[in-house]
């Protein structure tokens, strides 16, 4: 009698579980708003970025270069630095992140992004040698879209324009 009883309770159970995980599942997905016209008050940036093996940092319009693997990146904006988690280009080059201001910063997307990405010269601990031997190397952020932040304010997507050498 007692084996009758679990089997019992072992499909009321399975069919639970097969009913409750084929029920719709809500996802937390961020839709991109189209850019607003105005003054925007940006609290974070996410940005991705690539850093070409060249003496630009910049890939050629053919591609076929290899990434800087291993350059440490830092982010300021409008010539405040914000909290970037320690942001390191990967294997291939490209580097993604989120640079968080204290206090946020008002920007007017018609008139450009005041952020930038920088990179120290010389590299260390990187696989590329042609970069000049001191400076830093600059890319402006391209605004993409913002999206809310949950926690208030807005956040950029952002992408980098070519690299700049800055002696």
């Amino acid at each position: 009698m007692a084996y009758y009883n679990s089997a019992k309770l072992v499909i009321v159970v399975s069919t639970l579980v097969l009913l409750f995980g084929s029920l719709p599942q809500g996802h937390a997905e961020v839709q991109p708003q189209a850019i607003p016209a105005g003054l925007l008050n940006i609290v974070q940036f996410q940005f991705t970025s690539f850093l070409a093996c060249t003496p630009t940092g910049n890939p050629p319009s053919g591609g076929g270069v290899p990434g800087v693997a291993g350059a440490l990146l830092s982010g300021t904006c409008n010539g405040a630095s914000g909290s970037l988690a320690t942001a390191f280009t990967n294997a291939t080059g490209f580097a993604q992140g989120i640079l968080t201001l204290a206090e946020g910063i008002v920007i007017d997307p018609s008139r450009g992004m005041p952020c930038f990405l920088t990179v120290r010269l010389p590299l260390t601990g990187t696989t590329c040698t042609v970069f000049p031997p001191t400076g830093i190397l600059e890319a402006a952020f391209q605004l993409l879209s913002v999206v809310n932040n949950p926690l208030g304010g807005l956040v950029a997507i952002v992408t980098t324009v070519p690299w700049v050498y800055r002696p």
